[in-house]
C-alpha cells in the first residue's frame, strides 16, 4: 500500500470513529454535523472496529465536506424528523 493509500486509510479511520462516537453521544447533533441521515445514523451507531478498518481501507475517501450555509433549497426536514423522534423517545421515559 502507499503512502498515500495508507494516509487515507488512516484518515477515513478516524473520521469513522469520530462520527460514530458522536453518534452515540448525540445522533441529532451527529445528523447536523455528519450530514447523515435516520438510517446512516442507525448504522454508524453499530459499526465495529473492524468493519470500520474494512471501510477505511478501500482506497476512497469517506469524508463528506459540507456547505458552511445550508442551501435554501434544503429544508431542514430531517433535522426536524430526527428531533421530533429524539422527543418521542424522551416522552416515553
Amino acid at each position: 500500500m502507499s503512502t498515500l493509500e495508507e494516509d487515507l486509510s488512516q484518515l477515513n479511520f478516524e473520521y469513522l470513529m469520530l462520527a460514530r462516537e458522536s453518534v452515540r453521544s448525540n445522533a441529532l447533533e451527529a445528523a447536523w454535523r455528519f450530514g447523515l441521515n435516520q438510517k446512516q445514523l442507525s448504522v454508524m451507531e453499530t459499526l465495529t472496529v473492524e468493519k470500520m478498518r474494512a471501510l477505511a481501507g478501500n482506497s476512497r475517501a469517506i469524508i463528506r465536506l459540507l456547505p458552511l450555509k445550508t442551501p435554501q433549497h434544503m429544508a431542514p426536514s430531517v433535522h426536524s424528523a430526527l428531533l421530533m423522534s429524539e422527543l418521542d423517545n424522551a416522552e416515553d421515559v
